[in-house]
């Protein structure tokens, strides 16, 4: 192995870079901090309501005890929070995501709630009280799983990109892995990421290369970074090694894009083979009880779907009718499931006939990655009501008609059109070995923003590491990708 690259840091410099990152990451913290607690004093707040609602009183006891009792419960959830580490992860993750929290969020809250009911169920024997009962312990639970995500994710997207200072963000490797993750990182401000440059070795890349390799700790004090992505090997993989461990302290985050990342789901596994570090994926077997689950899921809430929302489509039939002359739903033929042909019902948002004006207007196709899609942001073709059902995708809504007939799904991959589909094959044909759904993985992680090749390759991490949980996590998802019309044209 080469020897190690040592780079002295000045005692003073290092001091100022951890004071900083210090303030950095409390910052972040005590938002976050400050957003649960709002959250959990709703959550009190709506329990109480809804526990006199349902048999008043609600509570029982001097209000003194009850103003003390509740809010001494808020200021504990902080601390429950912290030992399930919900804030110490928030700053060690380089894309914190509040959906991934949830599952430590629900054991924080039952672990919390049974300290509570001891607490209550002990004041009510020995004074009486009645300040927290096993009902409103239930009814906090469903209400802080709603108003604690809700808090944090609207922090995390639109208040902490204005109010905080991004993490500067070094990425080793200006390779295409490295450009990949310079995209995502600029496309997503709520990371709080900024790129500063490359570290790269090959002499043919000039663009945002700020240092070789060999400067790879004097460019993290120089350009004073928080963040290290390591993305490539190239040819100087044990000198990278070197000096990667070098600028690994305290101060520095450290991320690595591993080898065959386009295989890894969220659900992959690492284990550990006498410290060598192993990451396993899961099977790709689907049992037929999952397989029912899922289908009923999808069949409950297309047809709630439906219910629920058809004051919105009959208005939305209107608009189109009163704003141009045609047909209100637009139909065409995609692939299915198998290669199974099935026609998708949309709202219609072109004109009527659009479809035949497709090859004049080739020449001005948006899409990247030299697919077969066609995509144009302002689309001559879309008429002034469809222009604003795009951009809130009301023009989808009619598809749950589709799921509800099993033709789709509420979550899989894009059901392409089919002649856009017949040009997949290879490994990313299997895409098709699920049912295509409303929305999916690339939907949430860019929609029309994502090039073509990787859409393919997003839809077929989702088939090969399927998981009802992922379902819901992508559906949850959607909604912050709808508000926010991200890739929306």
């Amino acid at each position: 192995m080469a020897a190690a690259s040592l780079h002295v840091v000045e005692p003073a410099a290092a001091a100022a870079r951890a004071r900083r990152q210090g303030r950095l990451h409390r910052g972040r913290v005590r938002a976050l901090v400050a957003a649960d607690l709002i959250a959990t004093a709703l959550g009190f707040a709506g329990t109480y309501a809804f526990a006199d609602i349902i048999g008043p009183p609600a509570v029982i006891g001097p209000t003194g005890v009850v103003a003390t009792f509740v809010a001494l419960a808020t200021v504990t959830w902080v601390g429950v929070f912290a030992a399930y580490r919900l804030y110490e992860s928030h700053s060690r993750a380089i894309a914190p995501g509040t959906f991934d929290e949830i599952g430590n969020l629900f054991h924080a809250l039952l672990a919390g709630s049974l300290v509570l009911l001891v607490v209550g169920q002990g004041a009510k024997r020995l004074a009486g009280w009645s300040l927290y009962t096993p009902l409103e312990a239930l009814m906090f639970l469903v209400i802080a799983l709603v108003t604690i995500p809700v808090l944090r994710g609207a922090l995390r997207i639109w208040v902490l990109p204005k109010l905080m200072r991004p993490r500067r963000t070094l990425i080793v490797g200006a390779g295409e892995v490295g450009r990949l993750v310079r995209r995502k990182i600029d496309a997503h401000p709520e990371y709080g990421l900024e790129f500063v440059g490359f570290v790269e070795d090959d002499p043919r890349t000039a663009d945002d290369v700020v240092g070789r390799t060999a400067d790879l700790t004097a460019r993290v004090d120089a350009l004073d970074i928080d963040w290290v992505v390591l993305t490539a090997k190239g040819d100087s993989y044990e000198d990278t090694l070197d000096r990667v461990r070098a600028v690994r302290r305290p101060d520095v985050h450290l991320s690595i894009v591993p080898d065959y990342f386009e295989l890894f789901a969220s659900n992959a596994a690492i284990e550990d083979i006498e410290g060598l570090p192993v990451v396993s994926l899961p099977p790709m077997r689907l049992s037929r009880s999952v397989r029912v689950l899922k289908r009923t899921f999808d069949v409950t809430a297309s047809a709630l779907g439906l219910l629920v929302l058809s004051p919105l489509l009959l208005m939305t039939a209107i608009a189109i009718r009163l704003d141009s002359g045609g047909p209100v739903f637009f139909r065409q033929q995609r692939h299915g499931r198998g290669g199974s042909e099935f026609s998708i019902v949309k709202f219609r948002t072109m004109v009527d006939g659009a479809e035949q004006q497709r090859f004049a207007l080739a020449h001005l196709n948006e899409m990247d990655g030299g697919g077969p899609l066609f995509k144009i942001k302002d689309d001559p073709r879309i008429t002034r009501i469809g222009a604003t059902l795009r951009k809130l995708s009301i023009d989808e809504l009619p598809q749950l008609w589709n799921v509800l007939k099993g033709e789709m799904s509420l979550v899989g991959p894009r059901p392409f059109v089919v002649h856009e589909s017949e040009r997949i094959t290879g490994w990313a044909g299997r895409r098709l070995e699920t049912t295509p759904g409303i929305t999916g993985l690339w939907q949430v992680l860019g929609r029309n923003d994502i090039p073509f090749e990787e859409m393919v390759k997003l839809d077929y991490v989702y088939v090969t590491n399927w998981s009802l949980w992922w379902d819901i996590k992508i559906l949850c998802q959607t909604i912050p990708v709808v508000l926010t019309r991200r890739g929306a044209y």
